[in-house]
């Protein structure tokens, strides 16, 4: 397969129906002797947040000249994203090469009624792909929940959980009690834990948890961290013994991710070589496309993938670091949100509303958001379908010194930023 057929194939493999377990991912993976098992790595699960938090640690290994797997999902430009080494993208031919040489084992498994989903071949490929470079870490990010996500397949890992908060209630629990312990899943015995300010009930689960499996507990309180300024640009903050540091993601949870992945590199340092400068330089290098993203200062244009309730509560704190006087709100939202939260949240930031549908079988039909953002707002309402038209409506919109601001979904921002730099250029 080229690289085109290789993603092409992939994007066409359907999950398997019934339970999920893991039981077909390690199957393939045992073809390729275990290449998990052969790294050293930081798996990172939560709501939100696992992509920062991952980007955090991920430079500031490379900082300290340590070769660095990245595996984060989904992509927001193309498939490669998901894969990194040192800050490199898999490139098209590896991607191809390993594509191919999966694809055989694949459907040798089928004949065996062993189906290997899309994102399970996926995230085979970089395990297989880090274990061949022989890295110092890989860092892989949990794609939804935990105990059954296809990540979760290694002996052994230094378990990271970001902020836990409901979402995908349908498949992992409707308390954050359960959803904590569907994401506890990841831990393995005698391991050492590291969490985020959880509220209470999905600390206390997986506290429980790690005792379960003989493993350290470790998170910090929010007082611990005296964030000096927070802007439109970032953030400075001092946490224990680090004084002055920078982050340049925008918004104060950003300063929060930052010190779980602080707590997580401070845990290394008993192992390795890392010099706090260089750990200081790697968390203001990081980045996270597509999440409270400025793209463009004039016009002001920020994207960000918030999906959820908690993510939106977010949304609403990081806005008000820009400075601007109206803002021309870009929007749509899946189907299987919690609408109502959602829509009362984010109506409240707006001064002008465009809507559009997203490119997903989940998205929920313009004419039905258009008619629930009516029921509760009284605002100027433009409802367009076409994405590329809504794009241009928000451009047509802002006046100078207006903001735009394009979220809802991350499968959204992926159209929506490709069109905004293609019509910036």
């Amino acid at each position: 397969m080229d690289y085109k057929e290789a993603v092409a194939w992939l994007e066409n493999r359907n999950i398997p129906l019934g339970e999920f377990t893991l039981d077909n991912i390690k199957a393939l993976l045992e073809i390729f002797n275990r290449p998990q098992d052969k790294l050293k790595i930081i798996h990172i699960t939560g709501t939100n947040g696992k992509g920062s938090v991952a980007s955090f640690i991920t430079n500031a290994l490379i900082e300290n000249n340590y070769s660095v797997g990245k595996f984060t999902s989904p992509y927001i430009t193309n498939i490669r994203e998901e894969i990194e080494v040192n800050r490199e993208v898999i490139s098209e031919d590896d991607f191809a090469k390993l594509a191919s040489e999966v694809r055989k084992e694949v459907e040798e498994l089928d004949k065996k009624e062993v189906f290997v989903s899309g994102f399970e071949i996926l995230t085979s490929i970089a395990y297989i792909y880090f274990a061949r470079k022989n890295l110092d870490f890989a860092v892989m990010e949990v794609g939804m929940g935990g105990r059954v996500d296809a990540t979760n397949v290694m002996e052994k890992s230094i378990p990271v959980f970001c902020h836990i908060a409901l979402d995908h209630a349908n498949i992992l629990g409707d308390t954050l009690e359960k959803i904590a312990k569907e994401k506890g899943g990841i831990i393995k015995e005698n391991s050492h834990v590291f969490s985020y300010p959880q509220a209470e009930g999905a600390k206390e689960k997986l506290k429980s948890l790690a005792k379960e499996k003989s493993s350290s507990f470790n998170d910090f309180d929010f007082d611990e961290v005296e964030i000096i300024s927070s802007n439109e640009f970032g953030n400075k903050f001092n946490f224990r013994d680090y004084k002055d540091l920078e982050t340049s993601l925008v918004g104060d949870h950003q300063a929060y991710n930052a010190v779980l992945a602080l707590m997580v590199l401070d845990y290394l340092r008993k192992d390795y070589k890392l010099d706090k400068e260089k750990i200081r330089e790697g968390i203001k290098k990081a980045e996270n496309i597509g999440r409270i993203e400025c793209i463009s200062r004039d016009p002001l244009i920020v994207v960000d993938g918030s999906h959820n309730l908690d993510s939106i509560e977010g949304i609403e704190k990081s806005v008000k670091k820009f400075s601007y006087n109206k803002l021309i709100l870009g929007f749509s939202l899946l189907k299987d949100k919690d609408h109502k939260h959602i829509l009362e949240k984010i109506e409240g930031l707006a001064d002008k509303l465009v809507l559009t549908e997203i490119d997903n079988d989940r998205r929920t039909d313009i004419d039905f958001l258009e008619k629930e953002f009516k029921e509760i707002s009284s605002k100027e309402i433009f409802a367009i379908k076409n994405r590329r038209e809504a794009v241009e409506k928000t451009l047509d919109l802002a006046d100078q010194g207006d903001m735009i601001l394009w979220c809802g979904s991350l499968y959204l921002i992926k159209d929506m930023r490709k069109i905004i730099l293609e019509k910036l250029k």
